[in-house]
């Protein structure tokens, strides 16, 4: 429940969760550690005064686990991460990414865009594989009826967030995932985007060519631009909305390669 006085600041305004919930069991990237949870101290197991109990939790998981934002650390290409710095020199097993870690992202309260490249093309899902290429972005533009601007936080909606919370079906490497190519990448960042973001677990279609990740390697590496995964945005295009202030805090986690955020549509 909001507050009085945030309520009468956001009066008229409606509220998107965008994120997903943590929990054992959930889906995770193999390649990612998955989320681990237990309870350390159950009420009743260590008494205060009067009656009065605590209980205390421990959670663990990757930084890629789950809604996440990808730090510019995340990836290199040729042994240099962003700006040109050698890995060598810009990381270590105890400070992680020193140059560009995750704390280095300030708070974000950005407008969004969501472009609905599954409602565009008339499914509720994309195909495992079908790439995501300008026209798609473009099209998907038109029918929003928006303009992508420098400093906008763009999401591509490919419905496969709908597989959730279904391991196999939502991290199937062998079927692979819809999601953007290179050109449509390079597109958004000509844009001048701050952050690209999509319901999937990688942003670009996967398997990628080669394994070589293009747009990670684009965004991250070669032009500075954050992305977004596992963003649930049905809710979102089920009501038409395709403008909004996206409010989201990344966790200030020293040199961290990325870090799990909730997210924020206010309409």
């Amino acid at each position: 429940m909001l507050s009085e006085s945030v309520a009468k600041i956001l009066a008229g305004q409606r509220i998107f969760d965008l994120g997903v919930e943590l929990y054992p069991g959930m889906p995770h990237h193999p390649r990612h550690s998955p989320f681990m949870y237990q309870m350390l101290r159950m009420h009743g197991d260590l008494m205060y005064g009067d009656g009065v109990t605590a209980a205390v939790d421990l959670f663990g998981m990757s930084t890629h686990t789950g809604t996440h934002l990808d730090g510019l650390g995340h990836f290199a290409k040729n042994l240099c991460l962003h700006g040109g710095v050698p890995v060598a020199e810009g990381q270590s097993k105890l400070d992680g990414i020193k140059t560009c870690g995750i704390q280095q992202v300030a708070p974000i309260l950005r407008r969004g865009i969501l472009l609905d490249v599954a409602g565009i093309c008339g499914v509720e899902i994309l195909g495992g594989n079908q790439v995501i290429g300008p026209a798609e972005l473009e099209a998907a533009v038109r029918t929003a009826r928006v303009e992508v601007r420098p400093g906008d936080v763009v999401l591509i909606r490919t419905g496969w967030i709908r597989h959730w919370p279904d391991q196999r079906a939502y991290y199937t490497i062998q079927s692979g995932q819809p999601g953007l190519n290179a050109e449509a990448a390079r597109w958004a960042t000509e844009q001048g985007v701050f952050c690209l973001g999509s319901d999937n677990f990688a942003v670009e279609y996967f398997p990628s060519p080669g394994n070589t990740m293009p747009v990670h390697i684009h965004c991250l590496v070669e032009k500075g631009v954050h992305l977004l995964e596992v963003v649930n945005l049905e809710e979102l295009a089920r009501a038409g909305i395709f403008e909004f202030l996206l409010v989201m805090v990344p966790l200030k986690i020293r040199g961290g390669t990325a870090s799990p955020v909730r997210p924020l549509a206010v309409v």
